[in-house]
């Protein structure tokens, strides 16, 4: 196996040599994939947030088409991005959340396949989440979540060759995972500077190079995925008193089907809080400006170098963040802030400046969009995809009336069928039902379902085509039952925290900063933190890290 093959994780041998015989004579437009972990549909201001500054994602929104509807295939990390480079849902792909689903592991061309047999390099930097697999990229520096080893990551291989003694970079997870929380690293070696700087040096390494060679830069940042913790001089850049607060976070538990409550109890407390919350919105922002700033940083050297007209530059997120909406942190829910996403297209020639789209779309459309644009064809021994070309109507656009959004497998599944003005919502937990009117009801108070909505046969009919085989039980749709409801909001912490720290050598454990003192510099910032909040004896049943020599030590002790 070749150098090429082995990088891609032996992609080519997936992709039959039609691919290998459509490399045009004239020159391709460069691909760009600009891409965000977790940021809401209603975090730009060009979208009409007023807590949004983000002016360069505003102009490049401006200078393309702007889908307003566009949602995530499946509000989970995984599950959204092998749809994304697959243009296929879960049933082919066989992520249905974070986790492979049980049997043997899919194999399907994805869109990088494509682009490298097209003649492209392909390259990515930061969060892929692939899973230990390349899937036809040809180069990826690394920047990823819980690592478990230091050299398995670039970014942190150039924190340690800068003397950066940060043990969590990203901010802390467990106890503090979605609390607010600061970052003192240097923004200079911040992870979201890291990201916009190599794919800056990308460019100019490209251009210099193999500039008579069509590339795909697929840039990923891991914030504003949590923990919320940027770093200065973004930490200061936004007031928690100018947020406003979570919409319906008062929801009653009851309303909530079961496998939403893990999301209520991840908050710990917060949505109960009303100081936390601002402030955790305040910082949830400061990490979008952030990018913002790389992001105008990649665009400028895309102009200098003169590329911008030969570029097709997308930018998106896999899901949102319900950031207190309902009750709920995180995302894995159906509701507007975890199923909807940002999403806007150049496509130089073929988009309009200014155009905005209300069109049901998502991220497995990329895929067929990138094929149709660059007139590459899907192989034909696959099962066609699922998504459709974002080219598909003039100035961009799909020809689609509703779009699926889908999580889960077992008691966890659900399937939504979401048009501009309705959503529904399909359950296997008590087989519970949700249907709003989002034209009356955009904050999805008033449930207006019954056992007779005509859109149940509809869902039914996608799950059938499209979704989980395993959903169905002798031709009906599976439901479990579903635990009593618990008499308060319930609470938990989750023990994920990156693992290297621990397994350096003997030697380098030096280079990093201790647990107390990560722990004190990350919520030094933080007033509206105390240990009384916190599910502390949790953390510490569950085997936290000790808090022993932090300004928390005597509620450890006692815990």
């Amino acid at each position: 196996m070749d150098r090429r093959t082995l990088l891609a994780g032996g992609a080519s041998a997936l992709v039959p040599r039609l691919l290998r015989g459509q490399r045009a004579k004239a020159a391709r437009p460069n691909v760009l994939l600009l891409f965000t972990d977790e940021q809401r549909h209603d975090t730009l201001g060009v979208g009409g947030s007023r807590a949004a500054r983000t002016p360069n994602l505003d102009k490049l929104a401006a200078s393309g088409v702007r889908f307003t509807d566009a949602c995530t295939p499946s509000p989970i990390c995984i599950a959204a991005r092998m749809s994304l480079i697959s243009g296929h849902r879960s049933r082919h792909t066989r992520f249905a959340g974070n986790g492979a689903l049980p049997g043997p592991p899919s194999r399907f061309p994805t869109m990088m396949d494509a682009l490298l047999e097209a003649g492209y390099r392909t390259h990515a930097i930061g969060k892929m989440h692939f899973s230990g697999r390349h899937y036809g990229l040809i180069e990826h520096e690394t920047m990823e979540e819980t690592v478990p080893y230091r050299d398995a990551d670039d970014y942190l291989l150039y924190l340690k060759s800068h003397g950066v003694r940060k043990r969590y970079p990203q901010g802390l997870r467990d106890l503090l995972y979605l609390q607010p929380q600061t970052c003192d690293i240097p923004k200079e070696h911040a992870q979201s500077t890291w990201i916009a700087d190599r794919a800056a040096a990308f460019l100019r390494g490209h251009q210099l190079h193999r500039g008579d060679q069509p590339f795909f830069l697929w840039a990923s940042w891991i914030a504003p995925h949590p923990p919320f913790a940027p770093c200065e001089p973004y930490a200061s850049m936004f007031r928690a008193e100018d947020m406003p607060l979570p919409i319906y976070r008062d929801r009653p538990l009851a309303s909530l089907p079961s496998p939403a409550w893990k999301e209520r109890a991840r908050f710990d407390g917060a949505q109960h809080d009303p100081d936390r919350l601002r402030r955790i919105k305040a910082l949830y922002h400061a990490q979008i400006a952030h990018i913002d700033e790389g992001i105008g940083r990649v665009m400028a050297e895309l102009d200098r170098l003169g590329m911008a007209e030969n570029t097709v530059v997308l930018f998106a997120s896999d899901h949102g963040e319900m950031l207190g909406d309902h009750g709920l942190a995180h995302k894995s829910v159906p509701y507007e802030a975890s199923a909807r996403i940002p999403m806007s297209m150049r496509w130089p020639g073929r988009t309009e400046a200014g155009r905005v789209r209300h069109d049901p779309v998502g991220l497995d459309d990329i895929f067929p969009t990138v094929l149709d644009g660059l007139g590459l064809r899907y192989p034909s021994n696959f099962a066609p995809p699922t998504g459709k070309s974002l080219l598909s109507r003039p100035g961009g656009g799909v020809d689609r009336d509703a779009y699926v959004t889908e999580f889960g497998s077992g008691a966890s599944r659900w399937i939504s069928l979401r048009s501009r003005e309705r959503k529904y919502v399909l359950w296997a937990a008590g087989g519970r039902e949700e249907e709003y009117d989002l034209a009356a009801d955009p904050e999805e108070r008033v449930n207006l379902a019954g056992r007779g909505s005509r859109y149940r046969e509809r869902v039914l009919e996608w799950e059938r085509t499209h979704g989980l085989p395993e959903s169905f039980e002798g031709g009906r749709f599976r439901t479990f039952d579903e635990p009593p409801v618990p008499k308060e909001d319930p609470r938990a912490v989750h023990i994920n925290d990156a693992k290297w720290p621990e397994r350096l050598p003997p030697g380098e454990r030096g280079s990093v900063e201790s647990y107390a003192e990560a722990f004190t510099s990350a919520i030094r910032h933080e007033p509206s933190l105390a240990p009384g909040k916190l599910s502390v004896a949790d953390y510490k049943k569950k085997g936290g890290h000790s808090l022993v020599g932090t300004s928390w030590e005597e509620a450890w002790r006692r815990a």
